[in-house]
Formats: structure tokens, C-alpha cells, sequence
């Protein structure tokens, strides 16, 4: 049973990326940064990136898909999906 219970959460999780993935490339159909609505930002690239140096304000922020490193000194934080 719970072999069973393990696989019906892994296909619901896969089921719920595949539809946020879906739902964020509808939003934002090319590559950029959109704002849905005030202060609420979507970013998509479909390809690494150059550096930038930049400072956020204090910001919630997930990957959908793909990954993301940011830099801090000499200490690297790695986004990806199960991260």
C-alpha cells in the first residue's frame, strides 16, 4: 500500500510541475520578465545566462524548471526544482 500511496504522489507532483511550467510559459511566452501584477514578477530563459551583478530586495523566489546559481562572494547557492 504504501509503494502504491508513493507512486500516486509522484505522479501528482509531476502532474502539478507539468502544469505550472505550462501555465508560466503561457504567461510569459518568450524570453523576459513580466509583471503579472504589481511587485509579482515572472522570468523565463531558455538558456544560461551572463553574469549580472545586481542587488534584490528581500524576494520569495522559485524555479520551475531548469536551474539557477547566485552568487555571493565566494559562496554559490544552486536553485533548481527539487532544491
Amino acid at each position: 500500500m504504501k509503494s502504491l500511496d508513493s507512486k500516486r504522489e509522484a505522479q501528482r507532483l509531476r502532474s502539478n510541475s507539468e502544469e505550472l511550467i505550462d501555465r508560466m510559459a503561457a504567461a510569459v511566452p518568450a524570453d523576459g520578465t513580466v509583471e503579472a501584477f504589481p511587485g509579482f514578477r515572472l522570468s523565463r530563459a531558455s538558456g544560461p545566462t551572463e553574469p549580472v551583478q545586481s542587488v534584490y530586495p528581500p524576494s520569495f523566489c522559485f524555479v520551475a524548471q531548469g536551474s539557477k546559481r547566485a552568487l555571493l562572494g565566494e559562496e554559490v547557492f544552486r536553485y533548481d526544482p527539487p532544491r
